[in-house]
């Protein structure tokens, strides 16, 4: 095998959690034991978009979002193959920037996140949505993601008990 060949990674429909039309990122271009980096290409099918204003910027929060997802079924899937992706959850954000309105058609977008801490259930990533060498959106996310042994009810199941 050539050694300049990039290792090719699993559709990123198998490592987040979510289905069109919430799938938001397209594929994951690189991954390690503390990072993943992500791309999305902006068109005029893609969620949000509007013809007066694209995408707007801060749906980035939501790309970097499933980058972390992307992340931890990366890693889940690279420890035991065919490991089905968990549910994660968004808890809120600090520092989020944004340089821009909105994500016009035909951007290209990288989505990249790191992972600066992790405890047990909750995590912390700094990510970042770059299109070419300008930063576009910047934040650090706060994501919690439920034990196994917890009970979690599936999208058909009934959230209370009588």
């Amino acid at each position: 095998m050539n050694a300049s060949v990039k290792p090719a990674f699993p559709p990123v429909e198998t490592l987040v959690p979510h289905a069109a039309p919430m799938l938001l990122i397209d594929r994951v271009l690189a991954a390690d034991a503390e990072s993943l980096t992500a791309e999305v290409r902006i068109t005029k099918n893609s969620l949000f978009f509007t013809p007066t204003h694209g995408v707007p910027a801060y749906v980035g929060i939501e790309y970097i979002a499933q980058s972390v997802a992307a992340y931890s079924g990366w890693r889940a899937q690279s420890a035991a193959p065919g490991t089905a992706p968990k549910i994660g959850y968004l808890l809120g954000t600090r520092k989020m920037t944004m340089a821009c309105d909105g994500f016009a058609d035909g951007d290209v977008l990288v989505i990249h996140v790191k992972n600066i801490f992790e405890d047990g259930e909750m995590g912390v990533f700094d990510g970042e949505v770059r299109k070419g060498d300008e930063t576009l959106v910047t934040a650090r996310i706060n994501v919690y993601q439920p034990d196994d042994t917890a009970e979690t009810p599936t999208s058909n199941q009934e959230t209370t008990k009588p």
